[in-house]
């Protein structure tokens, strides 16, 4: 059954659902900021950071350059076209990643040999896409490793389905991407290309392009900058639970009215769950990391949004009125839509670039301090943890700033016995006048939101704010 509007209906649905993605909810993330600076520098310096740049430590602090290939991509679009630029690669990721999808649906359908599209699916691939979009892309290198991880995945059943050379340069290929752009989350390129392996020997039909496959992927992995290290980061990064003070990494708290959509598509993955695994041991090995990971963190309930169109792709047809629905609406058409959607979204950044928000970033305060400073010279600005990326990327040295790695070492240790992230962390309060003494800003910015007591008694102790803007106040530190 093929209702006439029916591709109509869904072409407008795509153009619109784009249309409502708007992209200035994709800026101020305190960490593109940093990043634009790391790459600046990378391409300036023709080479690749192994040390953390512009902080109170000069160049001594270790640096895992686990995001390198993002950093110099996002940078020469920054410099090439400003804030625009930038967003052009957030454009980019997301049709690729709804391409994804879609991709993904049809290959889950066609695993259980069912037609590869329902019309159902496609809206409901705009829903998840949707709350990704101003949930996770916030230009950071996670919006490229989503769509890629996707894409293996769907390569990955293709493989298992047909063995190629092709899929195996593909899937080898995209590895080898994640690795360089987010090698953070490798490892769930590893830990699903093991589930690979386990449903290859379980079925009993391996063969030597399956050993071959698995082993480039893995290799591939290796094939970065920082090596070992730099798919390994997640071991340096929750070293201490330091990671437990960033709001993203806290266990959800689904009760918050907030996390709401969150909890829904908990309840909706495990509902559907007897009607989607099929008995099929790479689906249920699927299911259980997907599961441990949707409910681990905020962060990493990115991967239950990536992948419930997996498993809800086979759901229309258990129900008798929906499995006989077709729909003429293929790759192509869904590219023109994309086309147009995304034209229009990009358009509109162009013709009306964002602007840094004030109340979040010091931006006045930077101003002012830059006007106080002769050219040449980077002052070492203490700023909270959220803001010292903005710092760092208009021209000031940091305490401490989101790359965290390098502020957790214990070559950062200071004031208190604190490294450089609790410092950061925990500063803003009776204690900043002993940091202060330990590391020696030239300047201090304290937020508005800073209670009256702690800015009286700062007042006294460095005396008043040489500058008070919409982020917060400027305290002169004299030497």
């Amino acid at each position: 059954m093929i209702p006439k509007m029916l591709p109509a209906a869904l072409g407008a649905m795509t153009v619109l659902a784009l249309l409502l993605l708007f992209p200035r909810y994709t800026y101020n993330d305190p960490d593109t900021f940093w990043h634009i600076e790391l790459g600046r520098y990378m391409v300036e310096h023709q080479t690749v950071l192994h040390h953390a740049i512009h902080t109170f430590y000069g160049d001594k602090l270790p640096y895992v350059p686990h995001e390198f290939a993002f950093q110099i991509v996002i940078s020469l679009l920054y410099t090439a076209f400003g804030w625009a630029g930038a967003y052009l690669l957030t454009a980019f990721c997301l049709a690729m990643l709804i391409f994804g999808m879609d991709r993904l649906t049809r290959v889950s359908r066609t695993e259980l040999g069912l037609e590869p599209r329902h019309p159902l699916l496609l809206p409901f691939i705009l829903l998840v896409v949707s709350w990704i979009f101003y949930n996770y892309f916030a230009i950071r290198p996670q919006m490229v490793s989503a769509w890629m991880i996707v894409w293996f995945v769907a390569f990955l059943r293709e493989f298992q389905m047909r063995p190629s050379g092709k899929k195996t340069v593909l899937l080898t290929l995209l590895s080898l991407g994640v690795a360089n752009f987010h090698a953070g989350v490798w490892l769930v390129i590893a830990a699903f290309t093991a589930m690979a392996v386990i449903e290859t020997w379980w079925e009993r039909r391996w063969t030597k392009r399956h050993t071959f496959t698995f082993a480039a992927v893995l290799l591939a992995g290796l094939a970065n900058p920082g090596g070992l290290k730099s798919i390994l980061f997640i071991l340096t990064v929750t070293k201490g639970d330091f990671n437990m003070l960033i709001n993203e990494w806290q266990p959800i708290p689904f009760a918050k009215m907030a996390h709401f959509p969150i909890l829904l598509l908990l309840l909706f993955f495990v509902s559907i769950l007897p009607f989607t695994l099929h008995r099929k041991p790479f689906r249920f090995l699927f299911m259980l990391g997907i599961l441990y990971l949707g409910v681990s963190s905020f962060k990493q309930n990115l991967f239950m949004w990536l992948f419930i169109p997996y498993f809800a792709a086979t759901l229309p047809d258990e129900i008798p009125a929906l499995r006989g629905m077709r729909v003429k609406f293929g790759t192509r058409s869904l590219a023109v839509c994309l086309l147009i959607g995304l034209a229009a979204n990009t358009w509109q950044v162009f013709q009306q670039p964002p602007a840094v928000d004030v109340r979040l970033y010091p931006v006045k305060e930077m101003d002012f301090i830059l006007r106080q400073t002769a050219d040449g010279h980077r002052p070492k600005v203490m700023a909270s943890y959220g803001a010292s990326g903005y710092v760092m990327f208009r021209g000031g040295d940091v305490l401490c700033d989101g790359r965290q790695d390098p502020f957790v070492t214990d070559e950062s240790k200071g004031a208190l016995g604190w490294n450089a992230f609790q410092r950061s962390m925990y500063g803003f309060g009776e204690y900043l006048p002993e940091i202060v003494a330990y590391d020696k800003p030239e300047y201090v910015i304290a937020r508005n939101d800073v209670s009256g007591k702690l800015l009286e008694d700062w007042s006294k102790e460095f005396g008043p704010p040489a500058f008070k803007g919409d982020f917060g106040s400027v305290f002169a530190i004299a030497r």
